[in-house]
């Protein structure tokens, strides 16, 4: 009986670790398109490229429609661009009921220091 449990107990911590270790990559690859944004604001392609290739590793890959990129107008004082991440995570174990439709996401906003 204790054996089932610690079984059980080391799957479910194997599975959070894996959510940990990719929420992080998010957040690296978010603040790694930002830095792009920044210096080149109009380059949508290679804002996404920038966070494909950060997360090349991850099964299933990331696709452009996981990536937003959102401007705020031009005319504002300081012109801003929002990305956000949104990556459906799949546990290795726990992968029944609403533990299975897990949706991680990062965003980041950073100033457009190359205009709009």
């Amino acid at each position: 009986m204790i054996v089932t449990v610690l079984i059980v107990l080391l799957m479910g911590m194997f599975d959070a670790a894996m959510a940990i270790n990719v929420r992080m990559a998010l957040r690296s690859a978010v603040a790694e398109a930002g830095y792009v944004a920044a210096q080149n604001p109009a380059n949508d392609s290679g804002i996404r490229n920038r966070v494909r290739t950060e997360l090349n590793w991850l099964q299933p890959p990331v696709t452009d429609a996981m990536i937003t990129i959102a401007r705020s107008q031009c005319n504002t004082n300081t012109p801003q661009a929002r990305i956000e991440i949104r990556y459906p995570f799949r546990p290795l174990f726990f992968n029944i009921g609403p533990l299975g439709n897990l949706t991680l996401n990062s965003e980041t906003t950073v100033p457009l220091i190359g205009g709009c």
